[in-house]
């Protein structure tokens, strides 16, 4: 995997520990991290157990911006699924349940992106500035899952009925 690029800068970042980036934390010391050395605190973590970045490098304001997304928009809207009553009569094991987030996390995505005029992949808050965090944020402040269930549900008719247009026969 390449090392990933620091948008600020342009530079690459450099694949460390956590002891060199959070001295007061020793339980990240053994932790991957990608730090860029142009930019004096921009850094990203890496998915567990791997080398794998979260995303981009950045600097404080960026990363609490990112985890305050998270915590406070993304995660709470895409957890709404498993209690939305129109899961009501599915088994309440955590396979089901595992399905029915991981549909809802795509679907928040999906949502946002398109809100937003980005693709699914570049719809990542590791990947975002603060002002898109701040743009996901009020985009996600006034909806809930259930709107975007019912959004993601026209998406997929809309589609549908686009691919019988296309395979219809044409008109004589």
């Amino acid at each position: 995997m390449p090392a990933p690029i620091c948008p600020a800068c342009g530079t690459a970042a450099r694949l460390t520990v956590g002891a060199e980036v959070h001295r007061r934390k020793p339980h990240l010391a053994d932790r991957p991290i990608w730090k860029c050395d142009t930019c004096s605190d921009a850094y990203v973590g890496c998915h567990d157990g791997t080398t794998v970045a979260l995303g981009t490098p950045a600097d404080k304001a960026t990363r609490e911006a990112r985890h305050s997304l998270h915590r406070w928009k993304l995660d709470p809207l895409w957890q709404q699924a498993v209690a939305l009553s129109a899961y009501s009569r599915a088994p309440r094991n955590k396979g089901v349940q595992a399905d029915i987030k991981k549909t809802a996390r795509q679907r928040v995505y999906a949502y946002l992106a398109e809100r937003m005029g980005l693709t699914i992949a570049e719809t990542h808050t590791g990947l975002f500035t603060s002002d898109q965090c701040r743009t996901a944020s009020a985009i996600l402040s006034t909806i809930t899952y259930a709107e975007i269930r019912r959004w993601a549900h026209a998406q997929r008719d809309a589609a549908d009925r686009a691919d019988r247009l296309a395979g219809a026969p044409s008109p004589a």
